[in-house]
């Protein structure tokens, strides 16, 4: 990852929770390979403290970018490397 932009912040009614949209991009080192991917961070906050976060980025084209989409297609449900 060399860059994270195109931030938006989003702020829940009850003002606690805030979720945010960006992009992450960079270069892929063994390979040279450009990425650019879209990514959304869910937050909780208490009394000026991050008491929560959830990240979720798109793990399939992920897996693609790094040359690990045949591997995970093939691989069954559960399986580990």
């Amino acid at each position: 990852m060399e860059r994270i932009h195109d931030v938006v912040v989003h702020r829940s009614v009850d003002g606690q929770v805030f979720t945010g949209e960006q992009i992450v991009s960079g270069t892929v080192t063994t390979t040279g390979a450009s990425f650019g991917f879209p990514g959304l961070l869910a937050l909780r906050v208490r009394d000026g403290h991050i008491t929560h976060v959830r990240d979720y980025m798109d793990g399939l084209r992920v897996a693609h970018t790094l040359g690990r989409l045949p591997a995970v297609v093939d691989s069954p449900a559960g399986d580990e490397d």
